[in-house]
C-alpha cells in the first residue's frame, strides 16, 4: 500500500503488517508493540529535524526488516546539521524515556516502556554504520580526515562492536535460546560488508 502526503510517500510492505499482525497475536506481554512504537517516535525524531532544517523526507516505507527513512536530498556530511538529524532520533527516546520514568510512580508498565524507549536510543547510538551512531561517527570524523579515512575508520570500529556483539550473542542463543543479539550482530555484520563491496 502506497500513500501520498504532499511530497512525501509513505510505502506499507505486506511484510511489515504480517509481522505486526503475528507479533499482536503471540506477544501477550506487549514488550514488542510498546518497542514498535518507541521505533516509530524514534524515526519521528528524525522527521521532525529534517523538518526543522527545511527538508521534507522523499518516502517513508515500513517493511518486516524496520522503517526506512529515504531523505530527497542527499546526506550534506559537510553540515553540522546532519549530526543533529542523526541524533534526534535517539533524543527523542531519550525525552520520552525521561518523561516515562517521571510518569510511572507506582506503574511498572510505564517504567517498562521507559526501559524500552531508553534501549532503542542506546542501541542506535552504537557506533556501528548503518546505526545513528555509527553515522554520526562517519561525519564528525568527515570533517577532520576526509571520506576515504572516516570509512576506513568507521568500518574498524563497527567491526570493534560487532565482534563482542556476535560473541555475546552465540553464549546467550546457547545459555537462553534467545537468537536476538545473534540476529543483531548478523546483520550489522552484512551491512558493514555490502557498504564495502559499494566503496
Amino acid at each position: 500500500m502506497k500513500l501520498d502526503f504532499g511530497q512525501t510517500a509513505l510505502k506499507i510492505n505486506v511484510s511489515f503488517a504480517a509481522a505486526v499482525t503475528l507479533m499482536l497475536i503471540l506477544d501477550s506481554s506487549g514488550v514488542c508493540a510498546v518497542a514498535l512504537l518507541c521505533c516509530v517516535i524514534h524515526e519521528a525524531g528524525h522527521i521532525i529535524c529534517l523538518l526543522a532544517l527545511g527538508e521534507k523526507p522523499k518516502k517513508i516505507e515500513l517493511s518486516f526488516y524496520g522503517i526506512k527513512l529515504e531523505r530527497a536530498q542527499l546526506p550534506c556530511i559537510k553540515n553540522a546539521d546532519e549530526i543533529a538529524v542523526y541524533a534526534s532520533g535517539p533524543a527523542m527516546n531519550f525525552v520520552l524515556s525521561a518523561l516515562l520514568f517521571i510518569a510511572s510512580n507506582g506503574m511498572p508498565s510505564l517504567k517498562t516502556a521507559a526501559l524500552i524507549s531508553l534501549c532503542v536510543g542506546a542501541f542506535n547510538l552504537i557506533p556501528c554504520r548503518p546505526l545513528d551512531g555509527g553515522n554520526i561517527l562517519f561525519a564528525a570524523l568527515y570533517r577532520i580526515a576526509g571520506e576515504e579515512k572516516a570509512e576506513k575508520s568507521c568500518r574498524f570500529v563497527s567491526l570493534c562492536m560487532i565482534m563482542p556483539l556476535g560473541i555475546s550473542g552465540v553464549f546467550l542463543a546457547l545459555k537462553k535460546g534467545n537468537f536476538t543479539l545473534l540476529a543483531v550482530a548478523a546483520y550489522l555484520a552484512v551491512c558493514v560488508f555490502a557498504s564495502k563491496k559499494k566503496l
